[in-house]
């Protein structure tokens, strides 16, 4: 949709060239996706078809082999990460303290120089020099996220570099992630135990969630309503979000919304398909078609209002291969099947943005928001159509022949 996000899959050069041998194609598409440029399998086939069946063939296996060469580049790096507390300032921010770690980030919470403001700093966990094409995507992500100034997106204050490391410094938003929140309404022992030793957060949670019982799907088009402007602010400015999910949503104890880390595209024959199963479950079927457009944002926010309506995944499986089948050919129950509880209105609006077909889902987020708005103020939504499944295996042919192995 825009420079960071677009799939770049065929150069200039290469269109302009006359002869374009299959060795060609296939190193043009290894360096695209080294660059972090997401390039379609199935882009290269339409365009070029007289190679289509060597390249649907064999370009998965190019990405196999990428994918191995990164997972021992990450088994090397795991041994160079910082230890917890060996990090005190990067920039002007002063960090306080260490809040998680994953595979490719480690994330602080720091005070901010002259503003005494409390921030986040998010760490590229490696020295910038050892990890070049690392060091690109973390810098792409920050100009993404850096063009955007909203009310309901978590700030984005500056990035750079120092003692040889990248990182970026964001808003720390005084809120709960909307999984927690789910979590606690789906079982508060449970959530008890996940949270122990944190009482005073445990207490924000509950006094949060508490707040939404009080007139709950009111609440919860409320919420819905302000990722919507988020999201279509960020559209505007031809940004998708492309990893929505209830995590990256944050809700305060007024009610107030923020939407969170913004991503580049991850596409299925690239990194999208080895995204865990918690990832995998909010995204679009033509996601993993290569295609990337807005729609897809709507269909993730209709998975996180399912699943908050619900308590429950529209997809449960914590397969990833078995997750991907169920996305691509299978329909979720209707919400009210789950919970009777919820209004028609309201789950006609989440089917209308969860719909397979894309003719049959909201077409733009401005659509999604007037139906939003028509259920606050307490009139019906209609159901755009019935799905038919229009995305079956016939369409989604460099998947179906992995589907079987493939294993989170």
């Amino acid at each position: 949709m825009n420079s960071e996000n677009r799939t770049e899959t065929i150069s200039a050069a290469a269109v302009a060239t006359e002869c374009i041998t299959l060795d060609v194609l296939a190193s043009q598409f290894v360096d695209e996706h080294r660059r972090w440029l997401n390039p379609s399998i199935e882009a290269y086939a339409l365009t070029y078809p007289e190679y289509a069946d060597e390249i649907r063939e064999s370009f998965p296996v190019l990405i196999a082999m990428e994918q191995w060469k990164g997972n021992q580049e990450f088994s090397s790096l795991r041994r160079q990460l910082p230890e917890p507390d060996s990090i005190k300032q990067l920039g002007d921010c002063r960090i306080t303290r260490e809040l998680s770690r994953n595979r490719t980030s480690i994330l602080y919470e720091a005070v901010q120089g002259k503003w005494n403001r409390r921030v986040l700093v998010k760490l590229l966990p490696w020295k910038s020099e050892m990890t070049p094409r690392w060091r690109e995507r973390f810098e792409r992500e920050a100009r993404l996220v850096a063009r955007l100034r909203h009310p309901n997106i978590v700030s984005f204050y500056k990035s750079g570099e120092d003692q040889g490391y990248c990182f970026s410094v964001t808003q720390q938003v005084d809120g709960v992630g909307l999984d927690q929140i789910i979590e606690y309404f789906a079982g508060e022992s449970q959530f008890s135990q996940k949270n122990i030793g944190k009482q005073k957060h445990r207490d924000q949670i509950a006094a949060i969630a508490h707040s939404l019982q009080e007139n709950r799907w009111r609440a919860l088009t409320g919420i819905a309503l302000q990722v919507a402007d988020a999201l279509r602010y960020a559209h505007s400015r031809e940004t998708l979000h492309n990893d929505l999910k209830p995590e990256n949503i944050l809700i305060d104890a007024a009610g107030h919304v923020w939407v969170n880390n913004f991503s580049l595209a991850q596409f299925a024959e690239g990194a999208l398909k080895q995204q865990p199963a918690k990832t995998l479950c909010y995204q679009a079927p033509e996601r993993f078609q290569g295609q990337n457009h807005e729609q897809g944002d709507i269909y993730s926010l209709g998975m996180v209002l399912y699943e908050l309506a619900t308590l429950s995944p529209a997809f449960p499986s914590s397969n990833s291969s078995e997750l991907v089948e169920q996305i691509l050919n299978q329909e979720p129950l209707r919400p009210r099947a789950q919970n009777p509880s919820i209004p028609v209105n309201f789950e006609s609006m989440i089917l209308n943005c969860i719909a397979k077909s894309q003719q049959q889902r909201y077409q733009s987020v401005e659509a999604l928001s007037i139906d939003l708005v028509r259920l606050i103020h307490g009139k019906s939504v209609k159901r755009r159509t019935s799905s038919l499944g229009v995305f079956n295996r016939i369409r989604f042919p460099f998947w179906n022949h992995n589907l079987s192995q493939q294993s989170e």
